[in-house]
């Protein structure tokens, strides 16, 4: 498949995606070094997403809470050196906006010192508040409902929601608040599709699912799950699209082959010097180095 050069790519802006509602889907996958967000560049991806979730996949850490905003202000800086036409999004942290002002704050740090286009924020309707501060701030915003990190930070658990009426109904109506407050795109994690599909039909701005089915105006994944980099738990949704982690354990076992049997480095990995220049060394370290002969 021929690559996507980034050069030829309008620049991804937060009104472009904002006006593929309901046109052609949407991508989004998650980045938090150079190397991943430049192959999503080249790929031609739609949204490279510092999500928190490098906590998990990234750093082993058992969940995304105590991400702070300096670190996601460090992979966001990293992602936006590879990315030009994409657009990056990243996370506010866990308790980074409890407040609007605080909201702002953190924010405007992730723009102005990570080089972000748009900030993520995961909520229920209680947040509409902060979204309008945000965007009167003129900050970009994305906002994700559904499973969220505040939802499981108060529950203890990472359960899929929309699975009963009242549950369902809850989701829907702060997909609704959140987009009346000024989000530009919904992400939709962990409902089921006709959920997915009654907001989707419900906003007026795209939706963009993660394990919400097939009806959402676009899709996302974590890189670490779709390439087979992570796996303590993959989860059900997921589509694994390569096998990245069994690709770089076979290379690390044929290294340390390679070197137990010497068949690394050989000749076409070593700079070589010739005699002759061996012997100038030589002579002239024997007659600086103590008088030792070599």
């Amino acid at each position: 498949m021929a690559e996507t050069s980034s050069n030829s790519r309008r620049k991804i802006t937060p009104a472009l995606i904002r006006a593929r509602k309901k046109g052609a889907p949407i991508t989004l996958i998650t980045a938090y070094d150079y190397p991943f967000a430049s192959y999503a560049e080249q790929a031609g991806i739609d949204i490279v997403f510092v999500s928190d979730a490098f906590a998990s996949v990234g750093m082993g850490r058992e969940n995304t809470l105590s991400v702070t905003v300096d670190e996601v202000v460090y992979h966001t800086r990293a992602v936006r050196c590879a990315v030009s036409s994409s657009l990056v999004l990243a996370s506010l942290p866990f308790l980074s906006y409890t407040t609007p002002a605080d909201a702002v704050q953190s924010a405007g740090r992730i723009i102005r010192e990570g080089g972000a286009d748009a900030v993520e924020i995961e909520g229920s309707a209680d947040i509409a508040q902060i979204v309008q501060a945000l965007t009167k701030a003129g900050i970009a915003v994305v906002a994700h409902v559904g499973l969220t990190k505040v939802l499981a930070a108060r529950t203890g658990s990472y359960r899929s929601q929309g699975q009963d009426a009242e549950s369902a109904i809850s989701v829907i109506h702060d997909a609704i608040a959140l987009s009346e407050a000024g989000a530009f795109a919904l992400v939709l994690e962990c409902i089921p599709d006709r959920i997915a599909a009654a907001i989707t039909e419900l906003v007026a701005i795209p939706t963009i699912g993660i394990g919400a089915g097939g009806y959402c105006d676009g899709q996302g994944l974590v890189t670490q799950d779709m390439l087979g980099l992570f796996d303590k738990f993959t989860p059900k949704f997921v589509q694994k699209f390569a096998a990245l982690g069994d690709a770089a354990r076979d290379g690390f076992r044929m290294f340390k082959q390679n070197i137990e049997s010497a068949a690394f480095p050989g000749s076409a990995h070593t700079l070589a010097i010739g005699d002759d220049k061996i012997g100038d060394i030589v002579a002239r370290l024997n007659g600086t180095v103590g008088g030792t002969a070599y």
